[in-house]
Protein backbone atom coordinates (compact mmCIF):
# COMPACT_ATOMS: atom_id res chain seq x y z
CA UNK A 1 0.00 0.00 0.00
CA UNK A 2 1.14 3.30 -0.82
CA UNK A 3 2.13 5.53 1.80
CA UNK A 4 3.29 8.67 -0.06
CA UNK A 5 2.34 10.61 -2.82
CA UNK A 6 3.85 9.00 -6.23
CA UNK A 7 5.06 11.30 -8.50
CA UNK A 8 6.06 9.66 -12.33
CA UNK A 9 8.14 12.10 -14.16
CA UNK A 10 8.67 10.44 -17.62
CA UNK A 11 11.25 12.89 -19.31
CA UNK A 12 13.99 13.08 -22.89
CA UNK A 13 17.31 14.75 -22.44
CA UNK A 14 16.10 17.93 -21.51
CA UNK A 15 16.05 17.55 -17.89
CA UNK A 16 19.46 15.02 -17.81
CA UNK A 17 22.39 16.43 -16.64
CA UNK A 18 25.32 17.31 -18.75
CA UNK A 19 29.05 18.40 -18.74
CA UNK A 20 27.79 21.52 -18.31
CA UNK A 21 25.30 20.97 -15.85
CA UNK A 22 25.61 18.47 -13.02
CA UNK A 23 23.08 16.13 -11.56
CA UNK A 24 22.28 18.60 -8.83
CA UNK A 25 21.47 21.41 -10.97
CA UNK A 26 18.77 19.44 -12.50
CA UNK A 27 15.53 20.43 -12.41
CA UNK A 28 14.56 16.67 -11.54
CA UNK A 29 17.12 16.90 -8.21
CA UNK A 30 15.73 20.23 -7.49
CA UNK A 31 12.29 18.91 -7.38
CA UNK A 32 12.68 15.82 -5.58
CA UNK A 33 14.88 17.92 -2.74
CA UNK A 34 12.06 20.13 -2.35
CA UNK A 35 9.47 17.59 -2.09
CA UNK A 36 11.05 15.08 0.19
CA UNK A 37 7.39 13.47 0.73
CA UNK A 38 6.98 12.35 -2.18
CA UNK A 39 7.85 9.54 -3.95
CA UNK A 40 9.22 10.32 -6.85
CA UNK A 41 10.01 7.61 -9.82
CA UNK A 42 12.50 9.43 -12.40
CA UNK A 43 11.76 7.78 -15.76
CA UNK A 44 14.21 9.86 -18.59
CA UNK A 45 15.58 8.57 -21.57
CA UNK A 46 17.78 10.77 -24.24
CA UNK A 47 15.49 10.74 -27.69
CA UNK A 48 12.76 10.40 -26.05
CA UNK A 49 9.09 10.36 -28.22
CA UNK A 50 6.00 10.18 -27.21
CA UNK A 51 6.15 6.64 -28.80
CA UNK A 52 7.51 5.44 -25.04
CA UNK A 53 3.69 6.53 -23.58
CA UNK A 54 2.71 3.93 -26.11
CA UNK A 55 5.15 1.13 -26.46
CA UNK A 56 7.48 0.87 -23.49
CA UNK A 57 7.09 -2.19 -21.63
CA UNK A 58 4.33 -3.44 -24.11
CA UNK A 59 1.07 -0.66 -24.67
CA UNK A 60 3.14 1.59 -22.37
CA UNK A 61 2.19 -0.43 -19.54
CA UNK A 62 6.27 0.68 -17.70
CA UNK A 63 5.15 4.14 -18.18
CA UNK A 64 2.12 4.04 -16.24
CA UNK A 65 0.08 0.81 -15.04
CA UNK A 66 3.29 -0.88 -13.54
CA UNK A 67 3.80 2.15 -11.48
CA UNK A 68 0.40 3.03 -10.51
CA UNK A 69 1.23 6.96 -10.04
CA UNK A 70 -0.85 9.40 -8.14
CA UNK A 71 0.44 12.10 -10.69
CA UNK A 72 2.54 12.02 -13.58
CA UNK A 73 4.82 14.89 -15.33
CA UNK A 74 5.87 14.30 -19.18
CA UNK A 75 8.67 16.84 -20.35
CA UNK A 76 9.15 15.32 -24.07
CA UNK A 77 8.35 16.33 -27.87
CA UNK A 78 11.35 18.01 -29.18
CA UNK A 79 13.32 15.01 -30.91
CA UNK A 80 10.00 14.06 -32.37
CA UNK A 81 9.03 17.53 -33.60
CA UNK A 82 12.19 18.65 -35.30
CA UNK A 83 12.26 19.03 -39.12
CA UNK A 84 14.56 16.48 -40.33
CA UNK A 85 16.49 15.92 -44.11
CA UNK A 86 14.68 12.86 -44.48
CA UNK A 87 11.63 10.99 -44.13
CA UNK A 88 12.37 8.05 -41.53
CA UNK A 89 12.35 5.00 -42.84
CA UNK A 90 12.07 6.43 -46.39
CA UNK A 91 13.43 5.23 -49.41
CA UNK A 92 15.90 8.43 -49.86
CA UNK A 93 17.30 7.47 -45.98
CA UNK A 94 17.42 3.94 -46.69
CA UNK A 95 18.77 4.42 -50.09
CA UNK A 96 22.05 6.44 -48.83
CA UNK A 97 22.84 4.94 -46.01
CA UNK A 98 22.80 1.73 -47.48
CA UNK A 99 24.32 2.16 -51.10
CA UNK A 100 26.32 5.18 -51.06
CA UNK A 101 30.40 5.32 -49.78
CA UNK A 102 30.72 7.67 -46.72
CA UNK A 103 32.13 10.24 -48.89
CA UNK A 104 29.46 10.36 -51.44
CA UNK A 105 26.99 9.61 -48.59
CA UNK A 106 28.58 13.18 -46.41
CA UNK A 107 28.99 15.05 -49.83
CA UNK A 108 24.40 14.58 -50.61
CA UNK A 109 23.81 15.24 -47.20
CA UNK A 110 25.88 18.37 -47.03
CA UNK A 111 24.17 19.30 -50.30
CA UNK A 112 20.59 18.24 -48.91
CA UNK A 113 21.43 20.61 -46.28
CA UNK A 114 22.19 23.57 -48.74
CA UNK A 115 19.89 23.66 -50.94
CA UNK A 116 16.69 22.00 -49.66
CA UNK A 117 17.06 21.83 -45.46
CA UNK A 118 15.31 20.05 -42.98
CA UNK A 119 11.79 19.73 -44.01
CA UNK A 120 8.96 20.20 -41.33
CA UNK A 121 6.83 17.21 -42.90
CA UNK A 122 9.92 14.94 -41.86
CA UNK A 123 9.71 14.31 -38.20
CA UNK A 124 10.41 11.30 -36.19
CA UNK A 125 7.00 11.14 -35.23
CA UNK A 126 3.95 12.20 -37.71
CA UNK A 127 2.13 14.60 -36.04
CA UNK A 128 -1.11 12.67 -36.11
CA UNK A 129 0.67 9.86 -34.33
CA UNK A 130 1.71 11.85 -31.70
CA UNK A 131 -1.44 13.60 -31.13
CA UNK A 132 -2.67 9.79 -31.26
CA UNK A 133 -0.20 8.78 -28.12
CA UNK A 134 -1.08 11.91 -25.78
CA UNK A 135 -4.52 11.09 -26.42
CA UNK A 136 -3.93 7.06 -25.42
CA UNK A 137 -2.24 8.25 -22.62
CA UNK A 138 -4.64 10.72 -21.41
CA UNK A 139 -7.19 8.28 -21.54
CA UNK A 140 -5.19 5.99 -19.85
CA UNK A 141 -4.42 8.10 -17.02
CA UNK A 142 -7.62 9.15 -16.68
CA UNK A 143 -8.87 5.70 -16.51
CA UNK A 144 -6.57 5.05 -13.35
CA UNK A 145 -7.22 8.74 -11.81
CA UNK A 146 -3.67 10.01 -12.40
CA UNK A 147 -3.26 13.32 -12.53
CA UNK A 148 -1.38 14.61 -15.80
CA UNK A 149 0.83 17.42 -15.95
CA UNK A 150 2.70 18.46 -19.23
CA UNK A 151 4.94 20.55 -19.91
CA UNK A 152 4.96 22.39 -22.93
CA UNK A 153 7.74 22.53 -25.41
CA UNK A 154 10.12 25.73 -25.74
CA UNK A 155 10.30 27.59 -28.16
CA UNK A 156 13.27 27.25 -30.23
CA UNK A 157 16.93 29.38 -29.75
CA UNK A 158 18.50 31.30 -32.72
CA UNK A 159 20.68 28.38 -33.57
CA UNK A 160 17.62 25.88 -34.02
CA UNK A 161 15.68 28.10 -36.35
CA UNK A 162 19.32 29.14 -38.19
CA UNK A 163 19.67 25.04 -38.77
CA UNK A 164 15.94 24.67 -39.20
CA UNK A 165 13.90 27.66 -40.31
CA UNK A 166 10.41 25.79 -39.59
CA UNK A 167 11.13 24.31 -36.24
CA UNK A 168 8.90 26.71 -34.88
CA UNK A 169 5.73 26.10 -36.76
CA UNK A 170 6.19 22.33 -35.56
CA UNK A 171 6.56 23.36 -31.51
CA UNK A 172 3.35 25.63 -32.22
CA UNK A 173 1.60 22.13 -33.75
CA UNK A 174 2.79 19.73 -31.26
CA UNK A 175 2.01 22.56 -28.12
CA UNK A 176 -1.40 23.17 -29.96
CA UNK A 177 -2.26 18.77 -29.51
CA UNK A 178 -0.94 19.31 -25.76
CA UNK A 179 -3.44 22.65 -25.73
CA UNK A 180 -6.08 19.97 -27.07
CA UNK A 181 -6.03 17.76 -24.86
CA UNK A 182 -6.23 19.64 -21.81
CA UNK A 183 -9.59 21.25 -23.15
CA UNK A 184 -10.36 17.42 -23.22
CA UNK A 185 -9.65 15.72 -20.49
CA UNK A 186 -9.76 17.62 -16.91
CA UNK A 187 -6.94 14.88 -15.32
CA UNK A 188 -4.30 17.42 -17.38
CA UNK A 189 -3.01 20.27 -16.96
CA UNK A 190 -0.18 22.34 -18.91
CA UNK A 191 2.57 23.58 -17.18
CA UNK A 192 4.54 26.74 -19.07
CA UNK A 193 8.26 26.29 -18.04
CA UNK A 194 9.96 29.69 -19.29
CA UNK A 195 8.29 33.15 -19.49
CA UNK A 196 8.25 34.01 -23.05
CA UNK A 197 9.34 37.28 -22.00
CA UNK A 198 12.96 36.21 -21.26
CA UNK A 199 15.54 35.58 -24.10
CA UNK A 200 15.62 31.84 -24.66
CA UNK A 201 19.39 31.83 -26.38
CA UNK A 202 20.41 32.94 -22.31
CA UNK A 203 18.85 29.75 -20.99
CA UNK A 204 20.05 27.10 -23.44
CA UNK A 205 23.46 25.58 -24.13
CA UNK A 206 22.20 24.39 -27.27
CA UNK A 207 19.54 24.25 -30.03
CA UNK A 208 17.63 21.88 -27.65
CA UNK A 209 19.52 22.20 -23.67
CA UNK A 210 18.98 23.86 -21.09
CA UNK A 211 21.24 25.54 -18.96
CA UNK A 212 21.37 25.64 -15.00
CA UNK A 213 19.52 28.35 -14.90
CA UNK A 214 16.93 27.18 -17.47
CA UNK A 215 16.51 23.91 -14.95
CA UNK A 216 15.85 26.61 -12.39
CA UNK A 217 12.89 27.59 -14.21
CA UNK A 218 11.87 24.31 -15.41
CA UNK A 219 12.05 23.73 -11.65
CA UNK A 220 9.97 26.87 -10.58
CA UNK A 221 7.27 26.00 -12.99
CA UNK A 222 6.64 22.75 -11.92
CA UNK A 223 6.88 23.94 -7.88
CA UNK A 224 4.29 26.21 -8.77
CA UNK A 225 1.91 23.94 -10.56
CA UNK A 226 2.18 21.64 -6.87
CA UNK A 227 1.44 24.63 -5.07
CA UNK A 228 -1.31 25.26 -7.14
CA UNK A 229 -3.14 21.04 -7.07
CA UNK A 230 -2.10 20.69 -3.27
Amino acid sequence: MKNRERILIITDSVSMPRLEVKYEETWIYLFKNKFRDFDVIDRPARGSTSMRLVQEGGGGFDLLESYMPDRIIIQMGLAECAPRLFKKNGFEQKFINKYLPAKIRNDYIKAVKERRGRNPEFTDVPPEQFRNNIFNFAGRCRALNVKLAIIKILRPTDIFLKKSPFVKQNIDRSNSIFEEVAANFNNVELIDPINPELDINTLCLDELHVNSEGHKLYFKAVENYFKKVK
